[in-house]
Order: C-alpha cells, then structure tokens, then sequence
C-alpha cells in the first residue's frame, strides 16, 4: 500500500483493489460463480465498501449472517443478490421481502413464519433451503430434504431458489467427516433432482472447501478469508495473486530514553534493564489489540516489542533509537520489507484471523485505498 496520508493517531487502510482482485483470482481458480459474504461487518474490513469491490471484482452474491447486515448493502445502493445465512425475525422478513433479498428457510416454524409474511405482502420471497450434513446448527436433515423441499415449493408466497449446506471441517481436507458431509448433500441433490425440486442454486465450499475440496464447488462458492486476503489456514501462505486488504497504523506519539530500572505502564509490569528508548503508541485494547505478551509493532522497519501492561488507548514499544514523534507504526502490514500479518496476530492470540479483524474497534477510523 502507498505512504498514509492519515491525519488520524491510529487508523485502519483498506486497500479495495486487493478486495476486487482477490474476488477475481477466486472466480478464475475456481471456475464458479463467488458468493463473496460478507457478514461480520466484512470480518471488521467494512461491509459495504467490501461489497462494492468485491461485485465490481465479479462476485455474483453477497453473503450476510442477518438482516440488519442486508438492509446496510440494499440502503448503500447495492442492488446485488444477498443471502442472509441466519435467522430473520418476522419484521426481518418483511424487510426481505419489500428490498429484494434471499433469506434461508431451516425448519418448519420457519417455513411457517416466511409463508405468513409472504402471504400478508402480497409479494413472493426468495429462500435457500438449508440442510443439516453434519455440522449440527441450522439446517433440516438430509433424509427429511425432500419432503421439506416440497411443502416450500407449495407454500404461497415462498419461491425456492438454492439449497446449501456448511462443512465442519474443511480446513482439514483429509478428515473423513468432509466426505460424509460431501456425501449426504450430494445425496440430498440427487433426491430433489429425481423429485423435479433441485433448485437453480446448490453451495456447499466455504472458503477452505472452495480450494481444498474442489467437489464441494457446485453452482457457487462461498468465500470470505479470501476476499479480504485472509489465509485459509494459519500455516499456509496466501496464494499467488492475493493479497491482503488490511493495514492497521498508528503514529509514534513519543520517544524518550529512560533509566535504567525505570518501570513502564501499568502495575510496572516492566522494568528497563538499562537506558532503553521507550515509544508510545496510541493503540490500546480499547482499539482491538490484546493484553498479552507478544505483541510487536513494525517501526522503521525493524519489529519492536510492546512492554508493558497494554493501557486502553496506548501501549509502550521498545525502540532500537531515536525516532521523531509522529513516525508511522505499523501494527498490520508491511514496513521496509518486514511485515505483521493479521495470521501473526491470530496465531499469537491462538484464536482465528476473523475473531482478530472483527474485534477491531470501530471508534479506529477506516480509510480506503482504491475505490
């Protein structure tokens, strides 16, 4: 990314073309149309920015966890397809219905409540059939997906479109749970095909299952590590032409030398062991960064440790020298060829890259690079 122009203390940089061209990369490697999803406010990047470039990267569905996350991309002009992966209220549904956007049908009451509010509009609502393979959330099981699949299809007001399901654990391609999973929706296909009820839409890849289980495709792949340029697991590197969408940076507010024995932060969990430069940065866990040993910042290029108790708005860095107040840290991203990825920070906190990004405080300003 090129030198910030922020006028901010600590600020997040989202690079859009990295988001349009990791959306292209997907749809070329796959060879299937992308459902980029973007729930979780885009895993803390920005929905609707994220969606914007990732339909101008080609993506042919936008994918959200709620309602709520749908009615932001439809108020922003986003006139894309959207699937709501999870539940919808019965105002929700009404919302739906009145905005265009596809909701996810999982059980009776739910077929019950849909059909209820269809009926009421006068207007027919869209739905994917969720089917339970093995992952144990929502979803009918395979064996009740035909008879289900049916009483939708009669239902007034309700219009079946696509049918999925989610797998537990495709970031481990090898286990034999990917095939039993594979197995039970490729029988649930075969079923409402026999039935003359098999839908436009079958998805089952999220984003390790797109790569890694390339039978898992189908008619759409549900993508969302990738198109931010998140790995797909913590120990293997992003692929050639994807790129990460996300910098977090601060600037150095001060640089002093302290004394030898001269405690810092809070509790003095710390205690120079010599005359040290010690730079404050303003970056807290109030912003998203985690109490912890470990931490580090990139500041002139080098990887500077956090020492110190973590403060709310501010940690403590020990500097290699002197650097003026102002001088740009970077906390995500890269810096004179040394680099922090959003991976480190997961593997460091021994939790996920999305459980990192989307605890990222929105008070920490985002400013996007590209359009």
């Amino acid at each position: 990314m090129a030198p910030s122009v922020s006028s901010h203390p600590t600020w997040i940089e989202l690079d859009l073309e990295a988001v349009a061209g990791n959306c292209a990369r997907v749809i070329q490697d796959t060879a299937t149309p992308l459902m980029a999803v973007v729930k979780g406010d885009a895993y803390g990047h920005g929905a609707v920015a994220v969606g914007r470039a990732a339909v101008r990267g080609g993506a042919s569905w936008l994918g959200v966890a709620r309602c709520g996350e749908a009615r932001a991309l439809r108020q922003a002009g986003l006139d894309t397809p959207i699937l709501v992966l999870g539940m919808a209220t019965g105002e929700e549904v009404d919302e739906a219905i009145a905005s265009g956007v596809t909701l996810t049908l999982y059980s009776g009451p739910c077929l019950e409540r849909f059909t209820a509010r269809a009926r009421a509009a006068g207007r027919p609502l869209a739905v994917h059939l969720k089917v339970d393979t093995g992952l144990g959330r929502l979803g009918v099981p395979v064996e009740d997906l035909v008879p289900f699949a049916r009483q939708a299809a009669q239902a007034p007001g309700i219009r079946v479109d696509g049918v999925f399901s989610h797998l537990a654990l495709a970031e481990e391609p090898d286990h034999p749970h990917n095939r039993v999973q594979t197995d039970r929706f490729r029988r649930g296909l075969a079923a409402l095909e026999q039935a003359a009820l098999r839908p436009r839409w079958a998805h089952l890849a999220n984003s390790a299952a797109a790569f890694f289980l390339p039978e898992t495709r189908h008619d759409l792949v549900r993508v969302a590590n990738l198109v931010v340029g998140l790995r797909i697991r913590l120990d293997l590197p992003l692929g050639p032409g994807y790129r990460p969408a996300l910098a977090w940076k601060a600037r150095l507010a001060s640089c002093r030398q302290l004394p030898p024995g001269w405690g810092v932060g809070y509790g003095q969990a710390y205690v120079t062991q010599g005359e040290e430069w010690i730079g404050v940065v303003p970056v807290g866990y109030g912003d998203g960064l985690r109490r912890g040993s470990g931490n580090q910042v990139l500041v002139g290029g080098v990887h500077c440790p956090v020492v110190g108790n973590l403060c709310l708005d501010q940690c403590m860095v020990r500097l290699p020298r002197r650097f003026p107040e102002g001088e740009e840290v970077v906390l995500v991203g890269a810096q004179g060829g040394e680099a922090i990825g959003l991976h480190d920070l997961a593997a460091r906190y021994g939790t996920t890259q999305p459980d990192v990004c989307t605890h990222l405080h929105a008070r920490v300003p985002r400013i996007h690079v590209g359009r």
